[in-house]
C-alpha cells in the first residue's frame, strides 16, 4: 500500500515538533536545592535595584569532577521591583560562566566603560554584572548575557520564599554543582 503525501507529512511534522520538544527540555534550567537555605532580611533590600551579596551552600552533583563535595557559591540578589514575591527578586551566581572570574555588580550602568557599552550595543537604563577578566556583561534582573566571550548568562538561584522579614533563597541552577 503506499504511502500518501499528506500521511507522510504529518509523521514529519509529528518527528520535527518531538525534536524540538526534546530540545527545549533539555535546555530548560533545572534547579537543586541548596544544602540549606540563605536567609537575607527584608531590610537588606527594601528599594528596587539595591543588591546584597550571599554565601550558599550546596553539594556538588555525581556527574561532577569531584562528585558529591560541599561547595561555597557566591551569590547576589537584587530586589527587581516593589513587592514581596519571589519574583521581585533575582539572584545569581557572582562567577563568570567563561571562566569562572568573580563578576562585579554596576548599580549605574551609565559607569561602564565606552568598549564595553559599544560592544553592547544598545542603551541598558538597569544595574549589569561585568565580568573584569573578558568584559562579559549581564543583566542584573535575571542574569540574561549581553555581551563578551561568556556563553550563556549567569548561573541563577531561585528565591523560594518572601516573607515581611526576610527573603529566602532555597535553589541553584543544577550547573553550578557541575562546572563551578
Amino acid at each position: 500500500m503506499p504511502v500518501r503525501r499528506r500521511h507522510f507529512l504529518g509523521q514529519g511534522l509529528v518527528l520535527v515538533l518531538a525534536g524540538f520538544c526534546r530540545r527545549a527540555w533539555a535546555q530548560a534550567l533545572r534547579f537543586r536545592s541548596l544544602a540549606r537555605p540563605v536567609v537575607i532580611p527584608i531590610g537588606s533590600l527594601a528599594t528596587p535595584w539595591q543588591a546584597f551579596p550571599f554565601m550558599a551552600d550546596g553539594v556538588t552533583l555525581p556527574s561532577a569532577a569531584t562528585p558529591n563535595q560541599p561547595i561555597r557559591i557566591s551569590g547576589m540578589v537584587v530586589r527587581t521591583s516593589a513587592g514581596n514575591e519571589p519574583e521581585k527578586f533575582a539572584a545569581v551566581c557572582l562567577k563568570c560562566p567563561h571562566e569562572s572570574c568573580d563578576v562585579d555588580f554596576i548599580q549605574d550602568p551609565s559607569k561602564l566603560p565606552q568598549d564595553v557599552k559599544d560592544e553592547i550595543g544598545r542603551s541598558i537604563a538597569r544595574s549589569v554584572y561585568i565580568c573584569p577578566c573578558h568584559n562579559s556583561t549581564f543583566m542584573a534582573e535575571d542574569g540574561e548575557r549581553l555581551a563578551g566571550p561568556a556563553p550563556r548568562g549567569l548561573y541563577r538561584f531561585r528565591v523560594t520564599k518572601v516573607s515581611e522579614a526576610a527573603v529566602e533563597i532555597g535553589e541553584v541552577e543544577e550547573d553550578v554543582l557541575i562546572f563551578i
